[in-house]
């Protein structure tokens, strides 16, 4: 069960990222894909954007929060922290690089949000497995 929810997950990353316009799936939830098989590979390399508005903290909350519920639902199934950054650090670069040929913004500052959410959910991960280790050696 546990295997549908990640792939589940992984396959929405892929809907949110992927899909040609963002605004208009969450206003409508329409999803539309447009492809370009001869994408910009230097879009990666693009900066920040010179002004910073709440839709672009948005998303960017968005890209951490997904990657780290990405995370957390690996961690149920993997054990090695090691394999879940890889997998899931792995997924964001992918993600990232797909975008361009659907049309979208691929950047490297979004995998190092991305690889935030992971680090935080590995993070958080393993302060509870402490916890819980602490708790049941006390018990």
């Amino acid at each position: 069960m546990r295997v549908i929810f990640i792939i589940f997950w992984t396959l929405s990353i892929f809907v949110f990222t992927c899909t040609a316009n963002f605004s208009e799936l969450l206003a409508s939830g329409a999803v539309h894909f447009e492809w370009d098989a001869h994408p910009q590979f230097t879009e990666l390399l693009k900066p920040l954007p010179v002004s910073i508005n709440m839709d672009f903290i948005i998303q960017k909350i968005g890209h951490l929060t997904a990657f780290f519920i990405l995370a957390l639902l690996l961690q149920t199934k993997v054990r090695s922290k090691f394999e879940v950054f890889i997998f899931a650090g792995f997924y964001a670069i992918l993600t990232e690089f797909l975008q361009l040929y659907f049309t979208r913004d691929g950047r490297l500052f979004d995998i190092g949000i991305d690889s935030a959410g992971i680090l935080l959910s590995l993070a958080i991960g393993s302060f509870v497995n402490a916890r819980n280790s602490k708790e049941i050696s006390h018990s």
